[in-house]
């Protein structure tokens, strides 16, 4: 056979061995979902494709791909962090290939690496026009320590998220990933994707789904609204009121004031649960910082509580109630566990630039508010001596009409006078300001 007809066949049995591949991969059955990323940019969209091999077997093949600008990027299953099975990506040594890590969702911290899960990354992989694309398939991985998937779901539960922008070059699975700056929440049909496995081929099949942008981030919207509420109250409006009341005496504008410093503390807290149930972090508001946050709350409200009932008793009986000394302890003792508790929302948020800002603001709001708490004592002792009843008697003293007549020597002591005013009967002296 001539060399020529010979080349000729062995590229005819490529192409339709070529052919034939691509058909079968084709007709592996996948459900796929397609979601806007953190930015409107359609190149940087999160693609998430799921295969399940009907072989019996604890595998899963999938496709991912996210934009590489960010430090990296994930999906997982679940309904949420907590109990997730969670893949990341992100670029490894050298940047022109990617690191995928099987990782385990404790709750809102950084997930941790598992390797009960192993992943087979397959060919296709890497950063290809400037996106995160892998294709693998994943052993061990449809039980795990936390959860399960249920593959005849027709309605699985997955998340996404995707980290800052910026570069983590890494090939170690345990690398240390910040939090992320967006993510969301969408679901599968895993009954729809069961068939023969292989790596999904994703296309602009009719059962894409088209999801939202993200409904999370750092510090915006909810969170955002949530913590502005809490900061202000404690780094602002509660100690503002405490000054108005040791500074000027005013006790209608301090009641006002720490009023307004409380519904703000309700309000923010009903936001913070609303974004707990939403977006399913500590949903059963076990955490440190929303258990404390209800601490501080109840605190708040105890404090209102007994400073009002005092003030009642005070403006009945004339005399300061007994009850205000655990007035006096409580307000403290709310707006240092507050403060508290708006560093430990930040750590909880994994914010460490907020935490570092609030940090530095409630120095310098401290170091104000005792500045002022001096100037005020050290103007309280100086006019002290002049508040007394012998000074009050001075600047009071009257002269009685006397026979004295300019002729006559000056009486003698006890024979009248200056006679000095006395409030010792009940009488308060007036008060020297």
């Amino acid at each position: 056979m001539p060399f020529q007809s010979r080349s000729r066949i062995r590229i005819l049995v490529s192409l339709f061995l070529t052919s034939c591949f691509l058909s079968a991969q084709a007709a592996v059955p996948s459900s796929t979902y397609v979601g806007q990323g953190t930015s409107p940019d359609p190149n940087d969209n999160i693609t998430v494709s799921i295969n399940v091999p009907n072989d019996n077997s604890n595998s899963l093949f999938y496709h991912f791909s996210a934009p590489a600008g960010q430090t990296w990027a994930a999906f997982g299953f679940g309904s949420g962090m907590a109990g997730a099975l969670i893949f990341v990506t992100y670029a490894s040594e050298g940047g022109n290939n990617v690191t995928v890590s099987p990782r385990l969702g404790k709750g809102h911290v950084m997930p941790l690496h598992t390797s009960d899960v192993q992943l087979e990354v397959l060919s296709g992989s890497g950063i290809v026009d400037g996106s995160f694309v892998v294709n693998a398939k994943c052993s061990n991985c449809r039980s795990w320590d936390g959860g399960n998937i249920d593959v005849n779901s027709d309605n699985q539960a997955m998340i996404w998220a995707a980290g800052s922008g910026g570069s983590l070059s890494s090939n170690d699975v345990n690398a240390q990933i910040q939090k992320h700056e967006g993510y969301n929440f969408f679901n599968l049909n895993l009954k729809q994707a069961t068939g023969i496995g292989g790596v999904p081929v994703v296309s602009a099949s009719s059962d894409t789904v088209i999801g939202g942008g993200p409904v999370g981030g750092d510090f915006r919207g909810a969170p955002g609204f949530h913590a502005f509420l809490m900061v202000a109250a404690f780094l602002i409006v509660f100690p503002g009121g405490y000054l108005f009341l040791r500074v000027f005496e005013k006790v209608w504008l301090h009641w006002g004031i720490q009023s307004l410093a409380l519904l703000m503390t309700i309000l923010g807290m009903g936001v913070g649960i609303a974004i707990s149930k939403r977006d399913k972090i500590s949903p059963n508001l076990t955490a440190g910082h929303q258990i404390l946050g209800f601490v501080v709350v109840g605190l708040g409200l105890a404090t209102w509580i007994v400073g009002f009932v005092g003030h009642r008793i005070y403006k009945r009986t004339k005399q300061p109630a007994k009850i205000m000394k655990g007035h006096r302890v409580l307000g403290p003792a709310t707006i240092t566990l507050g403060l508290a508790n708006c560093i430990v929302g930040f750590r909880f948020a994994e914010n460490t630039r907020a935490t570092i800002v609030f940090a530095i603001a409630m120095v310098l709001m401290l170091i104000f508010v005792g500045t002022v708490m001096f100037f005020k004592r050290r103007q309280q002792q100086r006019k002290g001596p002049m508040n007394t009843p012998a000074a009050a008697n001075f600047r009071e003293g009257q002269s009685e009409r006397s026979n004295y007549t300019g002729e006559a020597p000056l009486p003698l002591y006890g024979q009248g006078g200056i006679p000095l005013q006395s409030y010792a009967n009940n009488q308060a002296p007036p008060v020297y300001r």
